[in-house]
């Protein structure tokens, strides 16, 4: 993948500021967190993390105004141009092809530069007539990008940006993003990412209802959670504890290097073929039937395997780590 992110413009020196910011759903009755009044400033880059279901997702469509505020506001600063890269790629059109999709953010790109231009994302030949449906996570993923690199962004928000994406084409991103000019709010579980990118981090603490600040890289906040941390009490950093307790483990056999790789293949090919399955159910809900048994019938079959999705990406995350470690082991 030949990714390049380049900014048209410089923006304000102040990007982000809010005001006593409650993040949650009204109808819910009370905020997912209340936050300490934050201040991101052109160049940084904050990587906003924490687990599952905490509100990260959801605090960036709230700085994007596509979700009210539950309390407080946010301010934008200015000459700002926003790009947003989605978790679940729900900017993506499932009924476009490649190259449809690639207009709408370039309407005004030739056919013959648009085949060119996917073919340094990994699409080439007839595969730009693909149906957007019918792509992979991972195809989708470089899709995306591909779309976010002509925004010509100079604050770009992040959703998980590593998903789904095979582990060179991570490598290739965490390198485009190192030498991105602009300013960068990232969502990502990815610690290596975050450690190669972040200057201040900000965790989610679902027990808490808060978010905490921290103005510093991903090791330096590991290092200030330790000096607090008491015997017999975990830190409250996803992971970070498990991760700093385990022992430091050799490189793999070149056995349980390639059982591990077929793994790996083994789990993509379902998550293709899942993927493939939610996009029908996807395109079914986008047109619903009238008749509400049916409606019901297509939404638990959509539930269903969504469910299955999820399972099959936690299980392709586990593997690509173990990989991910065994490469880093290899080069100490």
């Amino acid at each position: 993948m030949h990714l390049r992110l380049k900014t048209v413009g410089r923006s304000g020196d102040l990007v982000l500021r809010t005001y006593d910011l409650q993040v949650g759903y009204e109808d819910e009755g009370r905020p997912l967190f209340t936050s300490p009044d934050l201040v991101l400033e052109r160049g940084e880059c904050v990587a906003l993390i924490g687990p599952n279901g905490a509100g990260k997702t959801t605090f960036l469509k709230t700085i994007l105004g596509q979700i009210p505020a539950y309390g407080g506001s946010t301010q934008l600063g200015a000459s700002l141009k926003v790009g947003y890269f989605a978790q679940a790629h729900e900017d993506l059109d499932p009924t476009n092809d490649l190259i449809q999709e690639i207009n709408t953010v370039a309407p005004n790109m030739l056919p013959a530069e648009t085949r060119n231009y996917l073919a340094r994302y990994g699409f080439t030949g007839e595969q730009v007539f693909d149906r957007v449906a019918t792509l992979s996570g991972g195809e989708r993923g470089r899709l995306a990008l591909a779309k976010l690199a002509l925004s010509d962004a100079n604050l770009l928000l992040l959703d998980e940006p590593t998903n789904h994406l095979d582990l060179p084409t991570q490598e290739v991103l965490q390198n485009v993003l190192s030498d991105y000019p602009g300013t960068i709010l990232l969502v990502s579980h990815d610690r290596y990412l975050i450690d190669a990118l972040a200057t201040q981090i900000w965790e989610l603490l679902p027990a808490q209802e808060s978010l905490r600040v921290f103005k510093g890289s991903y090791s330096e906040y590991k290092e200030f959670l330790a000096s607090r941390s008491k015997p017999g009490e975990p830190a409250t950093v996803e992971k970070l504890d498990q991760e700093e307790e385990k022992p430091v483990r050799k490189g793999l056999s070149r056995n349980q290097r390639q059982q591990l790789e077929k793994k790996v293949a083994e789990v993509e090919a379902k998550v293709h073929t899942v993927e493939t399955e939610k996009a029908k159910w996807e395109a079914q809900l986008a047109f619903p039937p009238s008749d509400s048994r049916k409606l019901q019938k297509i939404t638990e079959s959509y539930q269903a395997v969504t469910l299955q999705l999820e399972e099959l990406l936690a299980e392709w995350e586990q593997y690509a780590e173990q990989l991910h470690s065994d490469n880093l082991a290899n080069e100490n």
